[in-house]
């Protein structure tokens, strides 16, 4: 058998398991779901108070949402016409479902520009602009970061649903890598989730929020829940809870596990497990080797300063 036909069975297997293990997830917590917190709720609150706790975040949510099952998008001949005839750029194509690019004349980001702004910059560069939204940027390995929605909300921190805006020491647009994921197929139906204020109480008895911490945001979005390295990617609706403006955690909305991220750590995994694929280029590509030198350098300086603070 060939090994593409070894390959596509063992995706397909892959993803049968997925739905299996989902399916007698969602049984398990359709039976649970929605549980009774009048009283739970009151205590929470009361807790929350004594501790000067406040929430002045929007707690009108979601209440229904599912699971989604998405795969990587593969790009038709059209779009990689489309992306390879992006303006002041090169953009190659990896495996039909990457695209890594270089701007021929660097790109600036204007000085104290706003998030809509920087927003709206790279967009005009970019392809499948409508199904990206602006996440921040990264100060220390100064990248733009964009993460990609599905039903308009985000799916926080997959490198397969990412846009990646390397600057350089100008705070200029010299390349960026882009992933996208493909139609997403919901998985059992929409279920009842978990009310906010139960969120927020899974963070305090975790001791994520303490006394006189301010729960800021909530929205809802999509965090990994399982993640293949090359296929099928799951993910379970969630809630991005930002404390004093500043900490983001993410609770899954079924489940009320709780997920915390740095937006340099992505980056640099990213870049880790796609290492491989950017040196897959085509060698006549003239800034390749200096690509792959520049994100590697990243990975290196995020390790070092990573040993570092756990060494002190």
């Amino acid at each position: 058998m060939q090994w593409n036909q070894i390959k596509t069975l063992f995706i397909l297997c892959f993803i049968v398991l997925n739905i299996y293990l989902f399916v007698q997830f969602l049984e398990k917590q359709d039976r649970t779901s929605y549980e009774t917190y009048d009283s739970t709720e009151t205590t929470i609150e009361d807790q929350l108070e004594q501790e000067n706790i406040k929430i002045s975040a929007d707690l009108d949510v979601l209440q229904k949402d599912s699971i989604i099952n998405v795969a990587p998008k593969e790009f038709t001949e059209k779009e990689a016409e489309q992306i390879e005839g992006l303006k002041n750029q090169d953009a190659q194509i990896i495996d039909n479902n990457l695209i890594v690019s270089h701007f021929e004349e660097p790109v600036p980001i204007p000085e104290n520009a706003s998030e809509g702004s920087i927003a709206q910059q790279v967009k005009s560069y970019t392809a499948f602009t409508d199904e990206f939204t602006y996440w921040g940027w990264d100060q220390q390995s100064n990248v733009l970061i964009f993460f990609q929605t599905k039903n308009d909300r985000p799916i926080y921190y997959n490198r397969f649903g990412s846009l990646l805006v390397y600057l350089n020491e100008d705070n200029e647009m010299v390349y960026y890598t882009q992933a996208t994921l493909g139609k997403d197929e919901e998985l059992g139906g929409a279920k009842n989730l978990s009310k906010p204020i139960s969120a927020i109480s899974t963070l305090f008895r975790d001791n994520q929020i303490v006394q006189g911490d301010e729960v800021t945001f909530i929205e809802n979005g999509y965090y990994t829940r399982i993640e293949s390295d090359t296929g099928t990617q799951v993910f379970a609706p969630n809630y991005r809870i930002t404390v004093n403006d500043e900490k983001n955690f993410f609770v899954n909305a079924m489940e009320l596990f709780v997920s915390t991220d740095s937006d340099t750590k992505f980056i640099s995994e990213t870049i880790s497990k796609n290492l491989s694929l950017y040196k897959r280029m085509n060698d006549d590509v003239e800034w390749k080797d200096a690509f792959v030198k520049y994100v590697d350098n990243l990975v290196v300086e995020e390790s070092i300063k990573t040993k570092r603070s756990e060494g002190e």
